[in-house]
């Protein structure tokens, strides 16, 4: 009898995702669940196990956005942590799989159909290069996947979200200047973020001497469909460093294999993503713009990237029964 694996994304927000898939092929339906605590995290693994009939798993494999120091796994976002001994006790298995969650979307780009990525200017991708994959949601994810030379592919992450942000023109330096008087040092994810989106826009209203409170991201983006001059410069702003920042990966990576904007900011904004705009800063590297001429840069439309890399984890012809 094949036996399943669990899949789950804990990575964005207070809640779960989870999946079950047999080893090697795409999962089933997904599930959310809500999860702020250890307590509900186990509840809700038992009850989506429960609900799929209590399979004997195989194995297992998490996503997250924290890190792990000698099988702890620190989730910084939902205030609590995992150990590796538990969740194999709770799970009854011994294959366990803990990886970042840029990395598992990354895993994934090899596996998406031609439905489920959208290129958007560039050149075609180098054979057996490395494929850089940047994900601003509640920070900003990157990682870099890279070819072994026996048909596969090795993902590696990085903090790339957390390097300086740069201004090149007038408006970008002033509200630079401003994030640098609230945090100190200034990363990338504060302003190419969803949150960073609603930092953006605080700083356009303090240049624009207007004391406002600051609307949620969901409610900015609404803004600037209606109209308004200063959601639409704050999404401007944040792209155009979104853009920079695409480019400096494909320029530190060496990514001829291609950038996949994946999820996040990108998605918020949707048809206010103006890849004509985005281009143009991407394409802003002065003597090495015929570098970055020969990469396409693709969106990624499918859904649960990080469920759909995890199962890459997971070879059929090597899981033991």
């Amino acid at each position: 009898m094949v036996q399943s694996v669990l899949l789950s994304d804990i990575s964005s927000g207070n809640y779960l995702k989870l999946a079950l898939a047999r080893p090697g092929e795409r999962p089933g339906a997904f599930m959310h669940y809500t999860c702020s605590s250890l307590d509900e995290f186990n509840a809700d693994i038992t009850e989506f196990l429960s609900a799929n009939g209590n399979p004997r798993l195989r194995g297992a494999a998490f996503s997250t956005s924290g890190w792990e120091t000698n099988g702890v796994v620190e989730l910084v976002r939902y205030g609590f942590h995992l150990k590796r001994g538990d969740i194999r006790n709770l799970l009854g298995i011994q294959r366990l799989n803990i990886v970042n969650n840029l990395v598992a979307k990354a895993l994934a780009v090899p596996q998406l159909e031609a439905h489920e990525r959208e290129k958007i200017f560039g050149g075609d991708a180098t054979p057996d290069q490395p494929i850089a994959v940047i994900g601003p949601e509640h920070g900003l994810g990157v990682a870099l996947l890279v070819p072994d030379g026996m048909g596969n592919w090795t993902a590696m992450p990085s903090e790339g979200g957390h390097a300086d942000l740069a201004a090149t023109n007038a408006e970008e330096a002033a509200v630079l200047e401003l994030m640098a008087k609230k945090f100190g040092h200034v990363s990338r994810e504060r302003a190419v973020s969803i949150s960073g989106l609603a930092e953006v826009w605080r700083c356009l209203a303090i240049l624009d001497k207007d004391d406002v409170p600051t609307p949620a991201p969901e409610e900015i983006v609404a803004r600037a469909y209606a109209d308004e001059a200063r959601s639409k410069r704050a999404i401007g702003l944040s792209l155009g460093w979104y853009a920079a920042m695409a480019a400096d990966a494909a320029l530190m990576m060496g990514a001829r294999g291609g950038i996949y904007l994946s999820g996040g900011i990108g998605d918020l904004v949707g048809d206010l993503f103006d890849i004509e705009a985005f281009a143009t800063r991407f394409y802003d590297k002065g003597r090495v713009i015929s570098f970055l001429k020969g990469i396409p840069v693709y969106r990624t439309k499918a859904s649960e990237m990080e469920i759909l890399g995890l199962t890459t984890l997971f070879d059929p012809d090597l899981m033991p029964v």
